[in-house]
């Protein structure tokens, strides 16, 4: 009896020993948690207001100081130089950047974007040179061919000469005063066969006879033609075919694949031609098993000379 009675006080001694050291354990966590969350309050709180006022201190410190035009003000607008259609100052107003703008203020990607809408630009590149300076690079577009059509202007119709290049990008009429531009450009092949319709400067043509007609354009050169011809007219209205008339006159008919190959043929065939001295009249490229072809006439024969009697009679009446 005795030993069960001091076993049974020990373990009691035990018991209230672990739950003096849980509530002391739950105590100190309490205390830890709250201690966190206060630092974490006060720290939010600093946080909150070094934002706040580092956001006024940079707002004044960018209106007052780098978007002043005091500090950034453009001074000079370069643009390059190797330009044949525009010239700088048209490309300096549709930027719409005026000297003294604050250089850091500048759109870029939005003058880059106005600047490639300008049908006779292929692509626009802007450079920030600090303090003062912008730099501005275009590469314009290449024309490749010639579209002859009308244009109204104060209720009259008159001829008016587009330009494609090799995208098929519709660009404007070259502008009066330019006779460089129009003997540059004269020799440039016309594309036929397209009328008005949905003629738009600045727009693209999508139909594939016309974006095979300006491959035809630009391997001509390039090709074992290059010399022995030149492309007048490429005629876009059949669009299974692409009907081509030379300087000499000639018709050639093409398909609108193969393109190199074709022209390959079309050598062969003025070749055969040069060694009989005849000149082709018309050549049908788009069958693929033969090429029909039909020549020249032959030119007449010059007239034979008179005999010598009648040459000495004739001088003779003269007398």
């Amino acid at each position: 009896m005795a030993s069960s009675f001091w076993r049974s006080r020990r373990n009691t001694r035990r018991a209230r020993r672990a739950e003096l050291l849980r509530v002391k354990a739950n105590s100190t966590s309490r205390k830890v948690w709250l201690g966190r969350a206060l630092t974490a309050l006060l720290l939010a709180v600093v946080g909150t207001l070094a934002l706040h006022y580092g956001f006024r201190s940079w707002t004044s410190l960018r209106d007052g100081v780098l978007l002043s035009p005091k500090f950034f003000g453009l001074r000079s607008i370069t643009v390059n130089t190797n330009l044949v259609w525009l010239t700088p100052a048209n490309i300096i107003h549709w930027t719409g950047v005026r000297l003294g703008d604050n250089l850091l203020a500048l759109d870029l990607d939005r003058i880059k974007r106005d600047l490639e809408l300008v049908p006779q630009i292929e692509e626009a590149a802007l450079e920030r040179v600090l303090p003062d300076l912008l730099r501005i690079h275009v590469r314009e577009r290449q024309p490749l061919a010639r579209i002859r059509s009308v244009a109204s202007e104060v209720g009259h119709l008159r001829p008016t000469t587009y330009f494609l290049d090799v995208h098929a990008r519709v660009m404007p009429p070259l502008v009066a005063g330019r006779p460089d531009l129009e003997t540059a450009y004269a020799s440039l092949p016309v594309i036929a066969g397209l009328g008005s319709r949905g003629l738009r400067v600045g727009g693209e043509l999508g139909s594939p006879t016309v974006r095979a007609a300006l491959e035809l354009v630009r391997l001509f050169p390039y090709s074992a033609m290059a010399g022995q011809t030149r492309l007048l007219t490429v005629d876009v209205a059949d669009p299974e075919v692409l009907q081509v008339t030379t300087a000499e006159g000639a018709e050639i008919k093409l398909p609108l694949t193969e393109l190199e190959w074709q022209l390959h043929r079309w050598r062969s065939v003025h070749e055969a031609g040069a060694r009989l001295g005849r000149q082709l009249h018309w050549l049908d490229l788009s069958m693929t098993n033969n090429c029909p072809a039909l020549w020249q006439p032959e030119p007449p024969p010059p007239p034979a000379p008179p005999p010598p009697g009648e040459l000495t009679q004739l001088k003779q009446r003269h007398v």
